[in-house]
């Protein structure tokens, strides 16, 4: 049954006229039916507008004078006499034109005065071949919540994931939607790096983690503190930290860089370690005398002995987990790095040389086409990623961010701020899940940098309610409504569907859960 009549178009905005007291929320789909047409047009609303009719130009608002004075006067005001000249304009944007397998954007307008209706899951068939296997919501319209899953392709892994919104608004249920998606499907590694000790246990009385998922071969987790589970001892070798890495963590003037490139040269995969040994007058020498400033050496040795307090950073290059998380990312798992009990500054390092040898094995791997066809796109995930995704230049992320995707490695920013993102690194971000964002700047940024237009899409974002978000990306025609599984709910369906499968396999690397 059709809900209104479209009264003005263009070809980038649909006008309709509906009935007083039909309900209309703005981001509800509805489509228009094109006359005797099989061909369809999907539309968005973007603003609700009261009408009347009426010769007057201000007639509501006289009208709305009268009923102040009855309140006045405690007389009851009766809307059923003017009930006939009362309605409501929809303003929407035009998605696309719907024929029975096919969609394609908009070049022309519907007929006059033609149907406007509700959609129904039949309406929506065609966007199957857009969305993907990674699952983690259903199709929305408005507050209406389909039974139409919802996820991302595995393609639109190395093209780098963005993931903003406010506080409370739900991006951590969305990240262990993302990981119990990939736990289930074990075709893509998905390299975790939590900050907040948030993704093990559930972090809060009453809510699940990774650990509950139900899919303990396809989790492997790693923590620098003690967890109520199974997990590894989190240390990287001293032989691994590259001067890149320290310059991610510090600010280093062009003598100590110096000092740190002739210190590599002269003692190998164990400069890190000899410097923080070695005295000053024993560095001095070595490196060439009087080369180098004692203050110089100082500040490098002071960095260094902070580091090396740290029980994460091993002399023993067996201890390093560095490959055992490189193969079981290859392996289609979920790698969970609990850092939550450490200092920034740990955080960041074990953050960055996790990155770059997975970035660099990749990397290598890209010259043997067999061996690089078997691998398994790769995901690593930031909280707070605003912290080292600032600057475009010299950083492992920026490198990532800019090549990932020719060899299979992509980021996931998690972040409340994308302003405070570098305009060149947010640009790379080819897929994104909006959640509700209040500050304007924030909402221009992610606007500027998508790469389907959401430029008519202001009203909607603030709009958003927790769970609610938009995925804008270039393998959807648009960008899709979508109400993130509540997680805890998400397993227990995971589950239960897992339970009724005679065994559960490893999917195929190109199928589809629809």
């Amino acid at each position: 049954m059709h809900i209104g009549r479209v009264v003005g178009n263009s070809v980038m905005e649909t006008r309709f006229r509906m009935n007083f007291g039909e309900p209309l929320q703005v981001g509800e789909m509805l489509v228009v039916e094109n006359g005797t047409s099989p061909d369809r047009y999907l539309i968005r609303v973007m603003d609700i507008e009261h009408g009347a009719d009426a010769d007057e130009m201000n007639w509501m608002v006289t009208e709305a004078g009268t009923i102040l004075r009855s309140d006045a006067a405690n007389d009851e005001y009766s809307l059923d006499n003017i009930k006939p000249q009362l309605f409501c304009t929809g303003v929407c944007s035009p998605l696309g034109c719907v024929g029975e397998t096919s969609f394609k954007k908009t070049k022309t307008i519907p007929n006059h005065f033609s149907k406007v209706r509700r959609t129904t899951i039949d309406d929506y068939q065609f966007l199957k071949n857009s969305l993907g296997d990674v699952q983690v919501g259903n199709l929305r319209s408005g507050d209406q919540v389909l039974d139409f899953p919802v996820g991302i392709t595995g393609r639109a892994i190395p093209h780098h994931i963005g993931i903003f919104a406010t506080t409370g608004m739900g991006k951590s249920n969305l990240m262990k939607n993302l990981a119990l998606s990939c736990m289930r499907l074990r075709k893509y590694g998905f390299l975790i790096l939590d900050p907040h000790g948030e993704y093990y246990d559930g972090g809060e009385v009453g809510k699940k983690g990774l650990r509950h998922a139900g899919f303990p071969d396809a989790l492997v987790v790693f923590s620098s503190r003690k967890l109520d589970g199974p997990y590894n001892t989190l240390h990287v070798a001293a032989s691994e930290i590259q001067i890149p890495d320290l310059q991610n963590l510090y600010e280093f003037t062009e003598p100590q860089k110096e000092c740190m490139q002739s210190a590599q040269y002269k003692y190998g995969d164990s400069w890190l370690i000899e410097l923080n040994d070695r005295t000053v007058p024993q560095i001095s020498k070595d490196l060439g005398e009087n080369k180098y400033h004692e203050g110089t050496i100082n500040v490098i040795k002071r960095r260094l002995e902070n580091l090396f307090r740290f029980d994460l950073i091993s002399r023993d290059t067996k201890l390093s987990v560095t490959d055992h998380i490189i193969d079981c990312l290859k392996d289609g798992k979920v790698v969970l790095v609990d850092t939550s009990n450490m200092y920034e500054t740990e955080e960041l390092l074990i953050s960055t040389v996790l990155s770059r040898a997975i970035f660099e094995k990749n990397k290598a791997l890209y010259g043997d086409k067999e061996e690089f066809d078997k691998l398994p796109p790769m995901l690593i995930a930031m909280e707070e990623a605003q912290r080292v995704l600032t600057e475009a230049k010299g950083s492992i992320f920026a490198q990532i961010a800019r090549e990932g995707r020719k060899f299979k490695t992509g980021l996931c920013a998690v972040s409340q701020q994308p302003k405070l993102i570098d305009n060149e690194i947010i640009s790379q971000f080819n897929t994104l899940f909006i959640l509700g964002l209040a500050d304007r700047k924030d909402r221009e940024i992610l606007r500027n940098s998508a790469k389907q237009d959401i430029s008519q899409l202001d009203n909607e974002i603030q709009m958003l309610m927790p769970g609610e978000a938009l995925i804008a990306s270039p393998f959807t025609p648009f960008a899709v409504p979508v109400k993130i599984h509540l997680y805890e709910d998400y397993v227990q369906s995971v589950q239960r569907a897992a339970k009724e499968e005679p065994k559960f396999r490893k999917a195929p690397r190109d199928s589809n859960f629809f």
